[in-house]
């Protein structure tokens, strides 16, 4: 594997793939793993690794995948059915798998802003948007057309907002672990500089780690910022409700 995106999700993850798709040469990335399992005893783990790669990987011979933090504990278990990990540390199957692979750990610095968005797609169903209603897109749970009002009934949870807080910290422990353990340097990014950067330079920096040829073609996205005012509102008053509440989850009735 060339490249192997580390995200949590809610963290930009889609909107970063999306880019290195649209460049046609730096390969296929997606949550390939989403169904690996190791409770399903009855498949061939050694036989969907290689349809991974071969889905992962484009026209120019270059693979992406995307893995999420909550992925890494399956499929490693998944991987230990047939690959004996050659080194030691956490989720050695995993680094052992990817030898020659090279790690993007993609943070988003704002956790809150980060688990707001993840209870909007709990509570909605939706998960990304396009500009238009006639663009297509290869992500799930699609929005086709931004409607500002899609969020309108959302219910604020002030327990469910820290619940996400704590566990986006914690995913992004097990990372910092995985890359400790293992003696792996990622190239880090963070959200709030990508979706700013409007020449896309996160795209250039992959080309030369997958020794692809740049400046990449570059297009702009389909995909449009899903949060909205309603977001920013909950975002500041779960701060003032985590204040008051000394940072605890509110106390039983």
């Amino acid at each position: 594997m060339d490249i192997i995106l580390c995200a949590t999700q809610r963290c930009g993850s889609t909107l970063v793939i999306e880019d290195m798709r649209n460049t046609g040469v730096l390969g296929q990335p997606e949550e390939w793993f989403i169904p690996w399992d190791p409770g399903k005893t009855d498949l061939n783990w050694e036989e969907h690794l290689t349809s991974v790669q071969s889905r992962a990987t484009g026209d120019n011979g270059v693979s992406a995948i995307k893995i999420m933090a909550n992925q890494l504990d399956p499929v490693d278990r998944c991987l230990a059915t047939f690959l004996k990990a050659d080194r030691e540390g956490e989720f050695a199957h995993v680094a052992t798998a990817f030898p020659q692979a090279r790690w993007v750990w993609l943070r988003r610095n704002d956790v809150v802003s980060q688990a707001i968005s993840r209870i909007m797609a709990q509570q909605t169903g939706i998960n990304h948007a396009t500009a238009k209603p006639e663009d297509a897109h290869f992500s799930g749970n699609m929005m086709r057309g931004y409607n500002p009002n899609y969020n309108k009934n959302a219910v604020y949870q002030y327990d469910a907002i820290l619940s996400h807080v704590t566990a986006i910290t914690l995913e992004n422990l097990v990372w910092q672990r995985f890359f400790e353990s293992q003696g792996i340097s990622p190239l880090k990014l963070t959200y709030e500089d990508v979706i700013l950067d409007d020449t896309m330079s996160h795209l250039d920096t992959f080309a030369e780690l997958a020794g692809v040829a740049t400046p990449v073609p570059k297009t702009p996205r389909k995909m449009v910022k899903v949060g909205n005012s309603r977001n920013s509102e909950w975002r500041e008053r779960f701060l003032r409700d985590a204040a008051k509440k000394n940072f605890k989850h509110a106390a039983p009735n």
